[in-house]
C-alpha cells in the first residue's frame, strides 16, 4: 500500500483543483503518515526544490514513531536521513540511501508492531514548499514483536581538543545497520612542523587520520580500526572520490573546501549489541585536529530505547563555511609560485 497526501480545497470534487503537493508553515508539524496495527515500510520516497530554500534539508526535521511510543525513534533533519551531503543533494546511490534524479529515497526495512507515524516538522523561518512524498507498506498480521529502525543525528563544531567524536550511545539489544558522516575541517595545519603539512595532517584532510572506536556491551576490548576513510571501506583519504557502491561510499571530498562525506552500511555484516552500543570517532591523530562533524547512525533495537540528546536549532544545525582550507590552499600556491619564480630568476641570471 502507499500513503501520500492531495489537497483538495472544501467544497472539492473531480472540478476542484487538486494539489499533490504539501506546503508547510514555520514552525509547523505534519503527519506525513499514521499506520495502524502491525506491518512494515519498504520505501519512503519524497522530492522538493531546494532552489529559494537552500537550507530546507538541515531546517526541516524528520522524527518517526513505532507503536505508540511518546519519543521518537528516528530523529534526525530531512537531508541527513537521506544521505544529503552538508544540506545538499549530492548523487548517493546505495542499497537503501538514494539521492539522484531530484529526489530522496530511502529502502531501510521499517517495521511497526502497534502502529507507525512520520512526521516534519519546519524549523525555518520560512515555509516549506512544494513536498511531494509516497510511503509504501504492507500491512501484515500481528505476530512476534520485531525490533524497528532508529535513527540519530548528532552535531559538533567545533570538536574539542583530546576528546572524539560521539557518533553514537544506544541502550538495548539491536544491531548496527549504517552510519553516514560529514566531516569539514576547521584546523590551521599550515604552520610547524612543516613535515606534518603532508602527513599527518594531510592538507586538511588529515582529519580523516581519525579512528571509530566501537564499544559493544561495555566490553573492555573495543573494536579500534585504522582511519575514518578505512572504517567507510575507502583508503588513501577515499582516493578517487566521489564514488558510491551499495554498501559504501564517499559523496563528496574537496581539498579546497576540506569536506568530506561518506557512509557504511552493515548489509552483510551488522554489529549485533545485546546491552549497548558506543561509537565515537577521532578527528586527526590523538584529536588534534579542530573539525566540524555531523553524522546520522542507522541501527534496530527492541524497544524502548535510550532518550536522545536534545536536536540543536535549526541554525546551529547548518554547516560552517568552509573558508578555512581554501585560505591555506592559496597561501600554500602563493609560496610556491614565489619559490619557482626565484628559482627560474636564479638560474636565468
Amino acid at each position: 500500500m502507499i500513503t501520500s497526501r492531495r489537497i483538495v480545497p472544501a467544497g472539492g470534487g473531480r472540478a476542484a483543483t487538486v494539489r499533490k503537493e504539501v506546503e508547510l508553515a514555520p514552525g509547523a508539524r505534519l503527519r506525513l503518515c499514521a499506520l495502524e496495527g502491525s506491518g512494515r515500510i519498504v520505501r519512503f520516497w519524497m522530492t522538493l526544490p531546494v532552489i529559494g530554500q537552500s537550507s530546507i534539508l538541515k531546517d526541516a526535521v524528520l522524527r518517526m514513531f513505532w507503536d505508540g511510543e511518546d519519543q521518537p525513534s528516528v530523529e534526525t533533519p530531512l537531508g541527513d536521513f537521506f544521505g544529503a551531503s552538508f544540506g545538499k543533494p549530492v548523487h548517493l546511490v546505495s542499497a537503501r540511501l538514494v539521492v539522484t534524479g531530484g529526489a530522496y529515497l530511502c529502502r531501510f526495512e521499517m517495521p511497526f508492531n502497534d502502529g507507525a507515524v512520520i512526521e516534519i516538522e519546519n524549523g525555518s523561518a520560512n515555509a516549506l514548499r512544494n513536498l511531494f512524498f509516497q510511503i509504501g507498506y504492507y500491512e501484515e498480521p500481528r505476530r512476534e514483536r520485531r525490533p524497528t529502525l532508529h535513527a540519530q543525528f548528532r552535531r559538533e563544531c567545533p570538536t574539542e581538543p583530546g576528546r572524539p567524536f560521539v557518533v553514537l550511545q544506544a541502550r538495548g539489544k539491536g544491531w548496527l545497520a549504517g552510519v553516514r558522516m560529514d566531516f569539514q575541517t576547521r584546523a590551521w595545519w599550515l604552520k610547524p612542523p612543516w613535515r606534518d603539512i603532508v602527513l599527518p595532517r594531510g592538507f586538511g584532510l588529515g582529519v580523516l587520520e581519525g579512528w571509530e572506536t566501537i564499544t559493544v556491551d561495555a566490553a573492555t576490548e573495543p573494536l579500534i580500526g585504522t582511519g575514518a576513510e578505512d572504517y567507510f571501506s575507502g583508503g588513501f583519504y577515499f582516493k578517487g572520490a566521489p564514488f558510491c557502491t551499495p554498501t559504501h561510499g564517499c559523496t563528496r571530498r574537496s581539498f579546497v573546501s576540506g569536506r568530506v562525506s561518506a557512509y557504511r552500511l552493515h548489509e552483510d555484516d551488522p554489529i549485533p549489541f545485546d546491552e549497548s552500543i558506543d561509537i565515537v570517532m577521532d578527528h586527526g591523530l590523538e584529536n588534534t585536529m579542530e573539525a566540524d562533524y555531523s553524522s546520522v547512525a542507522y541501527w534496530y533495537q527492541d524497544e524502548p530505547h535510550a532518550p536522545f540528546p536534545p536536536l540543536s536549532p535549526a541554525p546551529a544545525r547548518r554547516p560552517s563555511l568552509p573558508w578555512t582550507n581554501a585560505v591555506q590552499l592559496v597561501i600554500c600556491a602563493a609560496v610556491l609560485a614565489m619559490w619557482m619564480g626565484a628559482a627560474v630568476w636564479i638560474v636565468v641570471r
